[in-house]
C-alpha cells in the first residue's frame, strides 16, 4: 500500500536569515534546517514533494529567500512555497519564482490536489483572507471536486487552545471553514505558525498543525512560552481512496553548537 501512497514531507517556520550564522532566541536557523533536510535526504522515505508552510525567512531578505532556494534544490522534488506572517510574499515570489518551486497556487500529483494559499497580512502576526481570496478559495476548490484535496496554508484556522497564540491565528477563520466545510472532496487542512503538532477530525476533515524546523512554542500556554522540544517536519502519506497517513519526524539527537 505504501507504494502506493503520495509521500510529502512539510516543513514550516525555519526563519532563515541572509547571515547564514544569525540565531533566533538563541537558535541557528540554518543549522537546523540543515539537519532536518539532511534526515529527510538519507531517509527510508523519499518525498514526492515538499510543501513549506511559511516563515520561510525571518529578516524578510533577498539572500534569506537564495538561502532557502539553496538549500532545498539539492533534494530534486518540487518544493511548494507559500508565506508566513515573517515572510515577503513578494519577494518570497521572485525568488521562488522557477522549478523546483512554486508560490502559492494549486498543484495535481496523482488523484490529489494540493492548495497552498498565501495568509500573510501586512502589519499583522495573524493571519487575513480578503473577499476576493475567500471566492477564489471557494472556486479552486470546486474545480477540483474530481481529486482529493488537501489545503496548505501558514495561519491556524482553528483554536489551538492557547491564549496568547489564538490572538494571532487566521481572522476570518469562520468564513474559512464554512468554505472549506463545503466541499467534500477536502481530507485535510495543514499549517504551520503555531510550531507544535496537532492532528483531529473537525467533521470529515484533518485538523493538522507540524512543529518548525527550528525551536518550538509551548502547548496550552496562556503567555508567550518556548517549549525544549527539538526541530521536527511532518511526513503526509496521501492514499488513492483519499485516506491519510501522517507522522511527525523530530530530531531528538539535534544539539545546537
Amino acid at each position: 500500500m505504501n507504494e502506493q501512497a503520495i509521500k510529502l514531507a512539510q516543513i514550516t517556520d525555519p526563519h532563515l536569515h541572509a547571515n547564514k550564522d544569525a540565531r533566533m532566541r538563541g537558535v541557528n536557523t540554518c543549522d537546523t534546517l540543515q539537519a532536518v533536510l539532511q534526515r529527510i535526504k538519507t531517509g527510508s522515505r523519499r518525498p514526492d514533494a515538499i510543501v513549506a508552510t511559511g516563515d520561510l525567512v525571518q529578516d524578510k531578505t533577498r539572500g534569506g529567500y537564495l538561502r532557502f532556494a539553496k538549500m532545498l534544490k539539492p533534494l530534486g522534488v518540487p518544493v511548494y512555497c507559500l508565506p508566513g506572517n515573517h515572510d515577503s510574499p513578494d519577494v518570497m515570489r521572485d525568488q521562488l519564482n522557477e522549478a523546483p518551486f512554486q508560490f502559492c497556487g494549486t498543484a495535481s500529483i496523482g488523484n490529489w490536489q494540493l492548495l497552498m494559499l498565501n495568509s500573510h497580512a501586512e502589519n499583522d502576526n495573524g493571519g487575513q483572507f480578503n473577499t476576493e481570496q475567500l471566492a477564489a478559495i471557494d472556486n479552486d476548490l470546486a474545480a477540483c471536486r474530481d481529486k482529493h484535496t488537501i489545503v496548505f496554508l501558514h495561519h491556524h484556522p482553528i483554536p489551538m487552545g492557547s491564549r496568547w497564540l489564538d490572538g494571532v491565528g487566521l481572522r476570518q477563520n469562520r468564513e474559512f471553514m464554512e468554505i472549506v466545510s463545503g466541499h467534500a472532496h477536502v481530507r485535510a487542512i495543514v499549517w504551520g505558525h503555531v510550531h507544535q503538532a496537532s492532528d483531529h477530525l473537525q467533521g470529515n476533515i484533518r485538523m493538522i498543525s507540524t512543529p518548525s524546523t527550528c525551536s518550538q512554542f509551548l502547548p496550552s500556554s496562556d503567555d508567550f512560552t518556548m517549549d525544549t522540544r527539538p526541530p521536527a517536519y511532518r511526513w503526509l502519506q496521501l492514499y488513492p481512496d483519499g485516506s491519510i497517513d501522517t507522522d511527525i519526524v523530530w530530531l531528538e539527537s539535534f544539539e545546537q553548537l
